[in-house]
């Protein structure tokens, strides 16, 4: 059960990142993530009054230390992204947020099977294949233009960063308690917000149009459903493997835009996605 609800919460996961870059195009990068927490929000504190939960003070503290992480996280992550090569980001990003909570797993003192192990080493390995763009530059003549080194060093730092905070949020929503609930994500949402609303105060974005709105709300409203898949996930199976199923959210992001927007499919991202699934079923049958 944890690892279908670990696999369902990167499958929505990646819905939600691919409304949300939808939204992106249309509206300002802060504008879309604060009406994707704002929305994603207001939609969890419904579910949280219905489930109930009884979260202690530690509860709160983790959930508000896993917002604070994401929500740095993102901003950094669509910084790096507008600034930029998408191909250097996005697999940075990606397999760091899988890295960081199979180690921190494995430092606590989970032991998986072998099979399931390599299953997850063998994700991570998707991830990479899956988030790597199909344009990658391989010689001089399909070189990108350069970036100035001081903003490459910038742009390598966010998306290492970036990465280092989605894993962080993964491992800090998986320690809270069973008993709490879906209090823990209100908690990290809103912590997350406030990132968000300062980041707005500094780069005023301005009012968006409304089809972008209107991406960025579905977007937060999916995001808060695949946290809650996670948080179900990390309460029924080991950190070190539904951390990086969870983190293979790329892989879904794909599939819509081949779907949605005709973009056509690389070899290695092709071989990823086999990877991808290879990967969820050796760990689940482990």
């Amino acid at each position: 059960m944890a690892v279908l609800l670990a696999a369902l919460s990167a499958g929505v996961f990646g819905v939600s990142d691919f409304l949300g870059g939808m939204s992106a195009k249309r509206i300002a990068a802060t504008l879309t993530s604060m009406v994707a927490e704002l929305s994603g929000l207001a939609g969890l504190l419904v579910v949280a009054v219905l489930v109930g939960g009884s979260p202690v003070g530690r509860d709160w503290a983790w959930g508000g230390a896993a917002g604070l992480a994401g929500g740095v996280a993102l901003v950094l992550f669509y910084w790096a992204m507008s600034r930029g090569q998408m191909s250097v980001v996005a697999p940075v990003t990606a397999v760091l947020s899988a890295l960081v909570p199979l180690v921190t797993g494995l430092l606590l003192g989970e032991r998986p099977a072998a099979l399931a192990l390599g299953g997850a080493l063998l994700a991570v390995v998707a991830i990479v294949l899956v988030s790597r763009e199909p344009g990658d530059p391989v010689g001089p003549e399909e070189a990108a233009p350069a970036l100035e080194p001081r903003v490459q060093r910038l742009v390598l730092g966010a998306a290492v960063v970036s990465g280092l905070g989605f894993g962080l949020y993964f491992v800090s929503i998986s320690r809270v308690g069973e008993d709490s609930g879906m209090w823990p994500i209100v908690a990290a949402r809103l912590s997350a917000a406030v990132v968000v609303g300062l980041m707005m105060l500094r780069v005023r974005p301005g009012r968006g149009e409304r089809t972008g709105l209107q991406l960025a709300l579905v977007a937060g409203l999916l995001d808060v459903t695949a946290n809650a898949l996670f948080l179900l996930a990390s309460r029924e199976g080991l950190l070190t493997l539904v951390g990086v199923i969870g983190a293979m959210y790329p892989a879904s992001t794909l599939v819509l835009a081949r779907t949605v927007l005709k973009e056509r499919l690389a070899g290695h991202q092709v071989v990823g996605l086999g990877l991808a699934v290879v990967a969820v079923v050796g760990i689940a049958v482990a």
